[in-house]
């Protein structure tokens, strides 16, 4: 298991040229753009960009462009101390629950390339180099942070939570395509309907019988649902989201939650919209949304404890209100993200698995382990069963 390449020919090297940047802000808008086309929010300017302020200095990127200057890639790469909740240490998240035969000090700190946050990676490789040139240039990025792994003191180089299309493109370059284990699984509606009631009527009988009512009682409480900006009202926004966030047990302040939602406001204000959730006038709950070309991102929901209560508030937010507006404004898709399995399948979402790969040179794969290997198979079969059951049991993901 490997990422390491060196340059193939001298001609390669005169062909591009690499450099590592500090900040987003060192490439221009526009041709970073251009990168960005059909992929995921999560890995557009807006959104790393909001990453790296709130991450600090432990973020680079590596830049490769052509002999006349045109931007071809950017690799992102993140080292530090990973978040609170974990999803992005390897070694904790995903080797030692296997009970398989593996050292810390061989995986961790790692260097993450690709992106850290959100659970959704992909490259970025201008659309216009041929399958061949996209290969090379990926190979070469990211050999590029691999010869970086000591400075930084990384003892593995992993890419996590990768979508379909960035396995595609990773599977070109690593010595074995088939080390890739399951890291989780967003939940995707297609929106394929032309009305809420056809939306209603594509559910099993039921789940919709079930709709109708969860539906019915809260719109009878007077309830209505509006679309503000997030700049609109932060402070009551960021309340909102705290009260969700206390009642799972993360603990965080106003203050840290307004700075948060502040940097979203300055990277990423023509994307992201809110829905509240209103009772004469006074906002009760709100959802955070981005919105990127034909996709919804539904990002964090939030809720006045004290006011909302039986009335189905939470799924009609977060579902039924919002697949009414997925309909009306023409998107393709709502990205519901990782977790809550069971609601978002019985409300028409289907699981899309994102995986991950590490590499670490001072020991083999992973997969030459038999407990993680059928850790993996167990875990891959679920998602792709959709057996919520088993999902729930194994707190997934």
């Amino acid at each position: 298991m490997n990422f390491s390449y060196s340059f193939i020919d001298e001609k390669v090297q005169s062909h591009y040229y690499f450099e590592q940047v500090s900040s987003l802000n060192e490439i221009d808008d526009e041709e970073f753009i251009a990168l960005t086309k059909k992929r995921s929010f999560y890995v557009s300017k807006p959104w790393l960009t909001a990453i790296e302020r709130m991450r600090g200095k432990d973020t680079a990127y590596i830049v490769v462009r052509n002999n006349q200057n045109k931007l071809l890639g950017v690799l992102p790469f993140y080292w530090g101390k990973p978040s609170v909740r974990g999803y992005y240490e390897p070694f904790k998240r995903f080797l030692e629950p296997t009970k398989g035969n593996f050292i810390e000090k061989d995986w961790s700190p790692t260097l993450i390339i690709g992106s850290r946050s959100a659970y959704a990676c992909e490259f970025l490789l201008s659309e216009h180099l041929s399958t061949q040139e996209q290969t090379l240039i990926l190979q070469q990025m990211i050999t590029c942070v691999q010869n970086r792994m000591a400075s930084y003191g990384a003892a593995s180089l992993s890419a996590l939570y990768i979508n379909k299309e960035g396995c595609n493109q990773l599977k070109q370059i690593v010595s074995n395509p088939e080390d890739f284990f399951i890291t989780g699984a967003n939940a995707v509606i297609t929106i394929e309907w032309s009305t809420f009631e056809d939306y209603l009527l594509s559910l099993k009988s039921k789940e919709r019988t079930k709709a109708r009512k969860e539906r019915g009682v809260f719109l009878s409480k007077g309830y209505d649902i509006r679309l503000a900006k997030l700049e609109d009202s932060l402070e009551t926004f960021a309340q909102l989201f705290i009260n969700h966030e206390h009642k799972y047990g993360y603990q965080t302040s106003l203050e840290n939650q307004i700075k948060e939602l502040e940097v979203f406001i300055d990277t990423a204000g023509e994307y992201s919209h809110i829905l509240t959730l209103n009772l004469k006038d006074v906002v009760a709950g709100c959802l955070l949304l981005f919105l990127w070309e034909d996709t919804i991102y539904a990002r964090t929901v939030g809720f006045d404890f004290d006011i909302v209560g039986q009335s189905f508030e939470y799924f009609n937010l977060g579902y039924y209100a919002l697949i009414e507006f997925a309909i009306d404004r023409n998107f393709k898709y709502i990205d519901y993200g990782m977790g809550t399995y069971r609601a978002k399948l019985k409300r028409g979402a289907h699981l899309e698995p994102v995986y991950g790969y590490i590499y670490s040179p001072s020991t083999s794969s992973p997969f030459i382990d038999s407990e993680f290997k059928q850790w993996n198979e167990f875990r891959t079969e679920a998602v792709i069963q959709n057996n919520i059951d088993v999902l729930e049991r194994i707190n997934f993901p």
